[in-house]
């Protein structure tokens, strides 16, 4: 069912009316628009808000929040009032007289326009000049009682408005009931009279004690007794009309619902809850405007709605009545076929038959006679009785051809289908045989036909599918009135939501960038450059004036970076911050700062120079009156940091999950578990002792190595299986000879696993090993700890991109870059480790020469001198083409001093 009320009553006006003048008065047209030539958007704005004014002729007007579909291209009037009214201010808007008619100006003196608007009969919208001369109109007509013409140039009549009359008397109001026809209800008698409109005077008559309906005057409304209890009633009405001129009243629609179904359909809408309208179902909004603004919407809505309906019919429509032509052709040609099957089998069973009728005309035909005289033949012969005869039909001698009349002959009786004759053409010039060969091939024919005729029909179709489909998603796409979201102050600028959940902006051009510093610049905001020129500036919020942040301020100098000359670079570039009260915009004495400029004092804090990326995010904003769905999600917007600790929470939650789900099931008996108790303590305190053992071992290293000039060498595992003997008899030379060590750094060192420690010097080498084996399987056999591998994970994914390089960048700039002096020691431990190798290979090398070592014992430190020299500089050959010649000339001097000025050739 439509809505009962459609139009705008007095009242209603007069409530709108003060809405559009509280929002817009003194504000500026950005822009006209036209939605169709009855229906025009103004559209006002000013520095904190920007509106709508929605004016449809005839119907209504009031301001709108949501978006109505714009034609592509403007329509003349429209041009017209873009032209005239575009950059000027609304300065007054009024009701003239009592009338539906609205003078809003634009501009003041005389250069005021005046956009004049109709809610009544037709309904029109007039553009005038400041002495109301009509520059523009949509419809031009004459007023048919004072034959005034409205058209261009012509003066728009302002003095002939009916204006506003005090209220009935209680002597009119008994004159005007006692002069109506018999039988009239009072409601159709005052409802002219009155300014308020049908809802406010049923209000009145219920109220008073009657039924708004059948109110009928002489029969249930007694004019002397009852006329005075109406009109005090409407006396109180025009508090109403009091109370709509202030603007402060809220807007009412009554709906009702369409069967079972949560669709609402609505009916009216007043600016007040009439007493009628309490039984009904009603929505209140907070204005009268929203609720117009609501119910002729939903209206659109659905009359668009209805109009794409019907679309979808005619186009699916059109679809079926090509797929129904289609299978109709296909249907004819098979009927053909069956046809020409049949008349083919009739004549070979009817061959004698027809063999005869063919003769009997081929010989008539032969003796020259003449085509009436053969019909007259023919004729005779049947009423004689010849069954030749009576098979011939028509003779078509102009085309060569007789049509028999043919039976089955071995049809059933009893199927009166089959007993029925058919009439078959017969060629005169062919055989009866060749005659149904031809019906035969016709058939043939009729079947390929059928063939394309398929195949034509299947790609035919498809094209029409193509362009029903192109059609339904055209009528998708047809503009449906939607509610405009609002926009914010911030959506001019470049912004985004940091991970921490601070909102920074960025200027797009010098004048946002002067507007974004002199305007939201705030105490506790921080502002961001690029370390370049002609920049953006970035600001980031923080009303809380809590520390930002090191990941929002990283995020901050991407934006800046990338809205800067860096980005048509592609080069990284370095960004920088400072507090608020660092920007200034004075320069200093001599200089001049431009528009977007700003004169930076103090200390930069410059942040790590990182690629160059953009992204975007889609956000989606509930409705304000959706307070369910707004409650549901206000967890979800939360500070990366603390999502970061729920999934790690979570991830270690799973795979704990995980562990107890595949841990298998043992079954043992108690003395087992006591058993296994124990175990692990002794293992836990195994362990414990190692660590301890470990440090201290540490330690003595330490002091050692800065102590002792001579360290013992450390054996390697593959060298423990030596005699004992042997390794007195190295402990005893080298014991004799301390001076010829060298120690040689130059060869790089092998990383060290933090995991794995050295034996200590002072423990034999089998016992060193003892120790180290049980601390690698306990290193190898620890499991990873609960969310490190998740953990691991998203540091892989995170520096996959990141060479050694770039980490050790990023480590110094972050004051990372790791604990040097632990490398370092790392570096001494493995030097020395290479050294004490090398005296064990030099001292085997003396023990296989014992008859050097009897004839010139003198001899025997140069020698062994001389052989772990020329064992460094086998090792080491390929590095000492790298190595300064100085410094192994030092290396020699070093060990000639050490053999007391022996002599020491060197090959």
């Amino acid at each position: 069912m439509p809505a009962k009320k459609t139009r705008f009553t007095t009242l209603d006006l007069k409530a709108c009316i003060a809405a559009v003048r509280k929002r817009f008065l003194g504000v500026r047209v950005v822009n006209v628009y036209d939605v169709d030539n009855k229906t025009y958007l103004i559209k006002f704005s000013k520095p904190d808000d920007k509106g709508v004014l929605l004016i449809e002729s005839a119907i209504r007007i009031h301001t709108t929040e949501f978006d109505w579909p714009k034609g592509l291209i403007p329509s003349g009037f429209a041009m017209k009032l873009r032209k005239h009214l575009k950059s000027r201010r609304l300065e007054s808007i009024e009701q003239l007289g009592i009338d539906r008619i609205v003078d809003l100006q634009f501009g003041s003196g005389e250069a005021a326009y005046h956009l004049i608007v109709e809610l009544y009969d037709k309904g029109n919208i007039i553009l005038t000049d400041h002495t109301y001369m009509i520059l523009s109109l949509i419809r031009k007509r004459t007023d048919a009682t004072t034959d005034e013409r409205f058209a261009v140039n012509e003066k728009y009549p302002v003095e002939t408005v009916k204006q506003p009359e005090d209220l009935l008397s209680l002597e009119k109001l008994i004159e005007h009931l006692s002069n109506a026809p018999a039988n009239e209800s009072v409601k159709k008698i005052l409802n002219p009279l009155l300014p308020f409109g049908s809802a406010v005077l049923d209000e009145c008559l219920l109220k008073a004690g009657f039924n708004n309906e059948n109110t009928i005057v002489g029969k249930t409304f007694n004019i002397e007794q009852d006329a005075l209890k109406l009109h005090e009633q409407l006396i109180q009405a025009l508090d109403y009309l009091k109370q709509a001129d202030t603007g402060e009243c809220k807007g009412y629609i009554t709906y009702r619902q369409e069967g079972s179904s949560s669709l609402l359909s609505y009916e009216e809408f007043h600016p007040f809850l009439f007493k009628q309208f309490e039984s009904k179902q009603f929505l209140e909004l907070p204005t009268f405007d929203r609720a117009v603004d609501e119910f002729f919407s939903k209206l659109e809505a659905q009359r668009l709605e209805g109009q794409i309906v019907q679309k979808e019919k005619d186009a699916l429509k059109k679809l079926d009545n090509v797929k129904k032509d289609h299978q109709k052709r296909l249907d004819e040609l098979q009927n053909a076929q069956n046809e020409d099957i049949r008349k083919a089998y009739f004549i070979e069973m009817n061959a004698d038959l027809v063999t005869r009728a063919m003769t009997a005309i081929n010989t008539a035909i032969a003796n020259q006679m003449s085509w009436p005289e053969i019909e007259e033949l023919v004729d005779e012969a049947k009423q004689s009785g010849d069954l030749t005869a009576r098979a011939i039909q028509t003779i078509k001698l102009d085309i060569n051809h007789i049509t028999l009349l043919l039976r089955d002959p071995f049809a059933d009786e009893n199927d009166k289908s089959s007993l029925a004759p058919v009439k078959i053409d017969v060629d005169l010039s062919l055989t009866a045989f060749a005659n149904a060969k031809r019906y035969f091939e016709h058939k043939k024919q009729s079947s390929q036909k059928q063939q394309r005729t398929l195949e034509a029909g299947e790609k035919a179709i498809k094209s029409a599918s193509k362009r029903t489909n192109a059609l339904l998603k055209e009528v998708e796409r047809v503009a449906t009135v939607t509610k405009a979201r609002k926009v914010f102050w911030f959506e001019k600028f470049y912004w985004f939501i940091s991970s921490d959940n601070y909102i920074v902006l960025g200027g797009r051009d010098q004048q946002q960038n002067e507007m974004l510093v002199k305007r939201h610049l705030r105490p506790g905001d921080l502002y961001v450059h690029a370390d370049l020129h002609g920049a953006t500036s970035v600001v980031i919020k923080n009303p809380t004036g809590n520390e930002v942040p090191p990941r929002t301020l990283q995020e901050a100098g991407i934006l800046a970076c990338c809205h800067s000359a860096a980005w048509e670079a592609k080069v990284p570039a370095p960004a920088y911050w400072v507090k608020h009260d660092q920007v200034s915009k004075s320069a200093p004495t001599g200089e001049y700062i431009t528009t977007g400029a700003f004169m930076i004092r103090g200390k930069r804090n410059y942040l790590p120079t990182t690629p160059l990326n953009f992204g975007f995010a889609l956000l989606f904003k509930f409705d304000e009156s959706d307070e369910a769905a707004i409650t549901r999600h206000s967890d979800e917007r939360k500070p990366k940091s603390v999502l970061d600790e729920q999934d790690m929470k979570q991830a270690a939650h799973n795979e704990s999950q995980e562990l107890n789900e595949e841990a298998p099931l043992e079954v043992s008996d108690d003395d087992d578990d006591d058993d296994d108790e124990g175990e692990n303590e002794d293992n836990k305190k195994e362990v414990t002792d190692d660590e301890q053992a470990q440090e201290q071992q540490q330690e003595e290293k330490i002091v050692e190595e800065t102590e002792d000039s001579n360290p013992l060498p450390v054996s390697e595992p593959a060298a423990l299986s030596s005699s004992s003997s042997d390794e007195e008899e190295q402990e005893q030379e080298l014991s004799a000879y301390p001076d010829t060590q060298v120690t040689y750094n130059e060869e790089t060192p092998k990383p060290l696993d933090s995991n794995e420690q050295k034996p200590s010097r002072r423990q034999p080498p089998q016992q060193q090993q003892q120790q180290q084996q049980p601390k690698k399987t306990t290193n190898e056999n620890q499991p990873i700890k609960r969310g490190q591998r998740t953990r691991l994970k998203k540091i892989k994914e995170k520096y996959k991109d990141q060479d050694e390089e770039d980490r050790q960048v990023r480590m110094q700039l972050l004051g990372s870059a790791g604990n040097e002096a632990k490398k370092k020691q790392q570096l001494e431990e493995q030097q020395k480790k290479l050294q004490k190798q090398q005296q064990k290979a030099n001292n085997k090398e003396n023990k296989k020469r014992p008859n050097s070592a009897q004839t010139r014992p003198q001899s025997t430190a140069s020698a062994a001198a001389e052989q772990q020299l020329l064992m460094m500089m086998k090792l080491n050959n390929k590095k000492m083409k790298k190595k300064k010649r100085s410094d192994y000339l030092k290396m020699l001097v070093y060990y000639l001093h050490s053999l007391d000025n022996q002599c020491l050739v060197i090959h």
